[in-house]
């Protein structure tokens, strides 16, 4: 194999193994495992002749919103909540509130939350910081209650399932300091990057795609039973008569970007010719790039480039001594190939003693 060709393949496969690491959990939400841990008919909507399960979450209903003033349209869904529950503690976390309870109760995480770049992700945080807090459930203000929450009461704790895979976090239940949520709140640091496109950073520093590599990252190895996180199929959300909840109409975080992300799901087509182009603009550019390795010394010029590189890093010794190295070599190399020429030798007279005179002793 060429040198040119194997720093290619090389370099290629270093690339793969990088990204992998990088998007391996990501690549595990094709696989959608939500049924192993869905939330059963027979869990929500018990025979009459079974035995009542005990109640594991508290009677607690968090919501949020940057005021006390809730917009019209999210009023009558919000009182549905409260008046289906009556036995149940309501709480509405303001900005305010929601800013007090983290500098009381979390202040490690109070410069990241005062350091998020959009309201919704300081609103995200809260929810999770609430349930491993006090447990209880929490309800997005455009989720109207439909029916009595308490059989989602008897899990440990529970999420949505959301379309395509995954899970969302618009609504969710748990105990106190469950561990999939300390899990969650450990994790909000370490995830709070800037991707550019606004809602790509809120999506996966807060939002459900944060919740759902999070959650794979949760069942990898297992869970105890009392860790376990069920899942609310779709048809048990919304849209069906013994659903738990109804959307309502309201004002959406999206912008812009996320607009423009949602209408490719309308182009698919174009979409998938786009996708060719890429691909066959990025194959002819790896081809041009072998034939200038191959061509014109450019392996050569790469590892030079590398060892200078792994040279400024302290990995190898430095570049000097190299060169130094391969000047004597060099250097030998050319009194080898002139060792047949007559030679000049000439040493001093030391019978006479007098430095001034000399033998020469070289062929005539």
């Amino acid at each position: 194999m060429r040198r040119e060709l194997k720093y290619l393949v090389y370099s290629h496969l270093a690339l793969v193994a990088v990204l992998l690491y990088l998007t391996f959990d990501l690549l595990t939400l094709a696989i959608d495992d939500t049924f192993q841990d869905a939330l059963l008919e027979v869990d929500l909507r018990p025979p009459p002749e079974a035995e009542a399960k005990p109640q594991l979450i508290p009677k607690i209903i968090h919501q949020t919103y940057k005021t006390e003033d809730i917009p019209e349209q999210w009023r009558e869904g919000q009182q549905r909540c409260v008046d289906l529950h009556p036995d149940y503690e309501y709480h509405l976390w303001t900005d305010e509130t929601a800013r007090e309870f983290i500098r009381e109760e979390y202040p490690w995480f109070l410069d990241t939350f005062d350091g998020y770049r959009y309201p919704i992700q300081r609103a995200d945080a809260i929810r999770y910081f609430l349930l491993s807090h006090f447990g209880g459930v929490y309800i997005d203000l455009d989720d109207g209650c439909e029916r009595k929450l308490d059989p989602l009461l008897t899990v440990p704790a529970f999420v949505r399932k959301t379309s395509p895979t995954g899970i969302s976090n618009d609504v969710m239940g748990s105990v106190p300091h469950h561990p999939f949520f300390l899990k969650v709140l450990d994790s909000l640091e370490k995830y709070d990057r800037n991707w550019l496109v606004p809602y790509i950073t809120i999506m996966f520093s807060t939002g459900p795609l944060f919740v759902s590599v999070i959650w794979k990252q949760y069942k990898r190895w297992g869970v105890p039973d009392n860790g376990v996180v069920r899942i609310l199929q779709p048809a048990d959300y919304k849209k069906h008569t013994y659903s738990f909840f109804s959307i309502s109409r309201g004002s959406s975080w999206h912008l812009d970007d996320a607009h423009f992300i949602k209408s490719l799901a309308n182009h698919i087509l174009a979409c998938v010719v786009l996708g060719f182009i890429v691909a066959f603009i990025v194959l002819y550019a790896e081809y041009c790039f072998y034939c200038w390795l191959g061509a014109g010394g450019g392996a050569r010029r790469i590892g030079k480039a590398v060892r200078r590189v792994l040279s400024w890093v302290g990995i190898t010794s430095d570049l000097s001594s190299g060169s130094e190295t391969l000047e004597m070599n060099s250097e030998y190399r050319r009194l080898r190939k002139d060792s047949n020429l007559p030679v000049n030798i000439v040493i001093p007279d030391l019978e006479d003693n007098v430095s001034e005179h000399y033998t020469d002793l070289s062929d005539k």
